[in-house]
């Protein structure tokens, strides 16, 4: 990652619990912010609530597994540049095994656009979690908001772009009525996701091995310039993905016709009468009362 300090150092030792709650906030503020923006988006089809703080909580889990299975698979790779992508891909698969254990069968996911708002949930908390770890292992206060102004700005936008990726690929794969386009679309969720995150930790790296004279235009120039334009192609990625989720779930919702390169997916319809509700519907009842029936026991 690029080092670009800043003079942040404005609190003595006799402050030092207010220091870490600043830098808490300058982690945390800009994935909270994105969150209440997804969840804004989704407004009109409200989430379950339940769904929501699970997906908000997963960053504690996915955090966990992706840094132990990144130092279990280091030693076996010698060449960086494969590592950097293997680590993309383990940290995409540490959010998309939340997906599939607490809400592929779930009752409430049940439109195309739900991909989007749980996968960017479990992204942001991975992002903001991952955020905090990386600022509080910082030695002053200064490099630690630093730091986090940074990656507020690059990472925390890219999980929030690979989230959406993996989002529109699985509710094309949910939503599927072939099971061969259903786990194709599961496949392309991580692969696209793996090649985008790998992509950018790679040239982030390379920036951050230049050495660049400590001047401003330099540092613009060689620096700042190109993460902006990394950046900028980041969001057009997005772009281009939220819309044609959005296209997508219209047509779903609507029970329109979709075009022929699409034409595999249900539509609401058919969803209500498919398997896939069902099964969702059966499961929720079975937790359901699981959950009374430990309620009569306790009595």
């Amino acid at each position: 990652m690029i080092d670009i300090s800043l003079d942040f150092n404005f609190f003595n030792n006799y402050y030092y619990f207010y220091e870490r709650l600043v830098i808490l906030l300058f982690s945390l503020v800009p994935s909270l912010l994105l969150v209440w923006f997804v969840l804004y988006t989704d407004r009109k089809n409200k989430e379950s609530k339940k769904n929501i703080i699970i997906c908000l909580l997963s960053g504690i889990l996915t955090t966990a597994l992706a840094s132990y299975f990144e130092n279990l698979v280091s030693s076996y790779f010698s060449n960086n540049i494969f590592l950097i992508y293997v680590w993309a891909l383990i940290e995409e698969l540490s959010k998309m095994a939340i997906f599939f254990l607490f809400i592929f069968d779930n009752k409430y996911y049940d439109d195309i656009y739900d991909g989007l708002v749980y996968m960017s949930l479990i992204a942001l908390s991975f992002a903001g979690i991952e955020n905090v770890m990386y600022a509080f292992s910082e030695s002053t206060i200064s490099s630690s908001i630093s730091l986090s102004l940074m990656r507020d700005l690059t990472t925390i936008p890219l999980h929030v772009i690979c989230g959406i990726i993996i989002g529109y690929f699985l509710s094309l794969g949910t939503f599927s009525k072939k099971k061969d386009k259903r786990f194709l679309n599961f496949f392309y969720a991580a692969l696209y996701a793996m090649i985008v995150h790998g992509t950018f930790n790679l040239l982030m790296t390379v920036l951050g091995n230049i050495n660049v004279p400590n001047n401003s235009l330099h540092i613009f120039m060689f620096q700042l310039l190109p993460i902006l334009l990394i950046m900028i192609s980041l969001f057009y990625i997005a772009v281009k993905f939220i819309k044609k989720i959005v296209k997508l779930n219209d047509i779903y919702i609507n029970d329109k016709t979709y075009e022929d390169k699409y034409n595999y997916l249900m539509n609401y319809n058919e969803y209500i009468n498919s398997n896939d509700r069902k099964r969702r519907l059966y499961n929720n009842e079975i937790i359901t009362f699981k959950k009374k029936k430990g309620k009569v026991d306790d009595v």
